[in-house]
């Protein structure tokens, strides 16, 4: 085989940076895929997101492709934001971060996308001086946050987040 077809195979390096508004359709893309159309928010309420919380919102490239993305933003200590509609503002006083979502592209699992993504959000939390980082599991990933240090918390949610949907807390 020769040298440039062994490259072709070869994953590309992730690169990871802030999610700019352009972004957008690739985020409704991974959405899309790693979710179906069970959870599809729009871009208006994602971009919102983005524009409350620029810092904590990040974009993995592998290549040129987009392969996954993170939305976070401060949150105080009322239960898990809506679905489907935009955060008017941030709450006064929030001391805690709230992942919105991570999604990676179905291909590019297995790549560490979500754990560099992961990271670069502990990082945002962690220098904004939060008590802890709160996010709502769906059903099926309630394991893999559970292995990132969050708990659940005995909260109702909103019926969008779907069925064995919970809010977990990982402490500071």
């Amino acid at each position: 085989m020769s040298r440039g077809s062994d490259a072709l195979h070869k994953p590309a390096a992730v690169v990871l940076r802030l999610l700019r508004a352009d972004d957008l359709p690739a985020v409704l893309a991974i959405q899309r895929a790693a979710y179906g159309d069970g959870y599809q928010e729009s871009a208006a309420v994602l971009g919102r997101k983005r524009e409350l919380a620029p810092a904590a919102c990040w974009i993995a490239h592998a290549g040129q492709m987009a392969v996954g993305y993170v939305l976070a933003h401060p949150w105080d200590a009322l239960g898990a934001p809506p679905l489907h509609a935009p955060l008017p503002a941030l709450p006064t006083g929030a001391d805690r971060g709230f992942v919105h979502d991570l999604a990676v592209m179905p291909a590019a699992r297995g790549l560490g996308v979500a754990a560099g993504l992961f990271a670069r959000v502990c990082a945002w939390s962690s220098a904004a001086g939060h008590r802890s980082m709160r996010l709502v599991a769906l059903a099926d990933a309630a394991p893999f946050w559970a292995r990132q240090g969050f708990s659940p918390l005995p909260v109702a949610l909103p019926a969008a987040y779907g069925d064995g949907a919970c809010l977990m807390e990982r402490l500071r």
